[in-house]
């Protein structure tokens, strides 16, 4: 006869799983995912975090009418879930699918791993935003694509869709980096406020552009800001929706690493 499991065994376990589901998250495993955070409600049903992130891989599989699911029940056991409340209008603008429509791993990062050296990475926000029905599908660790279009460059998601934009000077920048050779990767970085922040960091430096820093680490913007090696960002409007807290599968949002920023120049000028 098996012995029932003791209340120490059971949060043991569900300590466990938690660490599971969000390895399993990072690494876009969602089927998997939904089993492990399964095995959490099997015994705390009624755990809030569990349901969220059950919520969030049904979504990420096109299970929009399960997701939904779950995030009412976590306002069920939880009132004022401000994580179900957001994902729920979020998927008030999806259409209910059956179709299992898994994110490609190669297609989710964890944007933490962008940290390099200051000069490499910075990070903005997108102007002239793709309508809602397009944004509703993008989360933080997404990869997404940089464009040039005459003197816009322009951020598409994995399915070839537009995003939105650089803004202007940065922009400049960028594209006469890139025309020189240079390339770059950009991951989102943050959807809250009504506004999409993405991080940027140089993938390559042409030969011809050594020397030259990709974002220099000068004087201020409002827009541009450094990514420093060993920390992540800290925004002047922080909210529920920061690093780590807009992606349920970082249990409670709860974030213990010290964050620091630092502006960037404001001038698009390339020093000779």
């Amino acid at each position: 006869m098996t012995q029932a499991l003791s209340t120490e065994d059971k949060a043991r376990l569900k300590k466990q799983w938690t660490e599971i589901a969000i390895k399993q998250a990072q690494e876009g495993q969602w089927e998997e995912a939904i089993q492990t955070n399964k095995n959490i409600l099997g015994f705390f049903p009624s755990e809030p975090d569990a349901l969220n992130r059950l919520g969030k891989a049904y979504s990420e599989l096109g299970m929009y009418a399960e997701a939904r699911d779950a995030y009412n029940q976590t306002l069920k056991f939880s009132p004022n879930n401000t994580i179900a409340k957001k994902n729920l209008e979020r998927l008030a603008l999806l259409q209910d699918t059956q179709e299992r429509k898994p994110t490609p791993v190669t297609d989710r990062i964890d944007p933490r791993l962008f940290i390099e050296e200051t000069g490499k990475t910075g990070v903005t926000d997108l102007i002239n935003l793709g309508p809602a029905s397009i944004l509703v599908k993008i989360g933080v660790g997404d990869r997404v694509q940089l464009r040039v279009s005459g003197h816009s460059l322009l951020v598409y998601n994995a399915a070839g869709d537009e995003i939105g934009q650089v803004e202007p000077r940065l922009a400049n920048r960028l594209i006469t980096f890139m025309e020189h050779g240079n390339r770059y990767a950009a991951a989102i970085l943050g959807t809250e406020n009504n506004q999409v922040r993405i991080i940027i960091r140089e993938e390559y430096q042409h030969p011809s552009m050594f020397g030259r820093v990709s974002f220099p680490s000068q004087g201020s913007s409002d827009t541009i800001r450094a990514y420093i090696r060993g920390s992540a960002v800290r925004y002047e409007h922080d909210d529920d929706d920061e690093l780590g807290n807009d992606d349920e599968y970082y249990d409670s949002g709860d974030e213990s690493d010290e964050l620091s920023d630092a502006d960037f120049d404001s001038s698009l000028e390339i020093e000779d």
